[in-house]
């Protein structure tokens, strides 16, 4: 007489354990993390560069400011615009320096960029437009950063 075992059928499994869903929910979590993590990093350091690129956009209006023919000023330091607002309402008539008018003198963050009068080695005067980054980073039109933010003179 043979004995013979009785096998019950198995089953298959068609579906996840609620382990292996919690695992993979994780890792997605994880990742999403990770990914935001570096998106905002990459989008603070476009704004900088967008930053840098207004203060240099603002530097090249104050030249055309300077040098037009409607400019009454008879010294470097009379044709000097006082403040941002006046290369989009030029005290003197004509029309904006810039081509998105009040929008130009206002940074990535909101805030509105700074003028400074400053000096160069050799008695010539000149303006450094720069605004800060949340951060604290200097940024100017010379750079971004503490060394680059500064005019580096012969």
């Amino acid at each position: 007489m043979m004995l013979t075992t009785l096998r019950r059928p198995t089953r298959r499994r068609s579906a996840f354990t609620l382990l292996e869903v919690l695992v993979v929910v994780a890792i997605l979590v994880i990742l999403a993390t990770v990914a935001t993590i570096a998106t905002t990093r990459y989008i603070e350091e476009a704004k900088k560069s967008k930053a840098q690129l207004g203060c240099a956009t603002l530097d090249k209006a104050i030249i055309a400011y300077m040098t037009s023919s409607q400019n009454p000023g008879v010294t470097d330091d009379e044709k000097m615009p006082s403040s941002p607002n006046d290369l989009v309402a030029v005290p003197y008539g004509g029309t904006s320096f810039l081509q998105n008018g009040q929008a130009d003198i206002v940074d990535p963050w909101g805030k509105p960029y700074q003028f400074e009068r400053r000096s160069r080695p050799d008695g010539t005067t000149y303006i450094l437009v720069h605004t800060t980054s949340p951060d604290g980073t200097p940024i100017s039109q010379f750079g971004v950063g503490q060394q680059n933010a500064q005019p580096k003179f012969q």
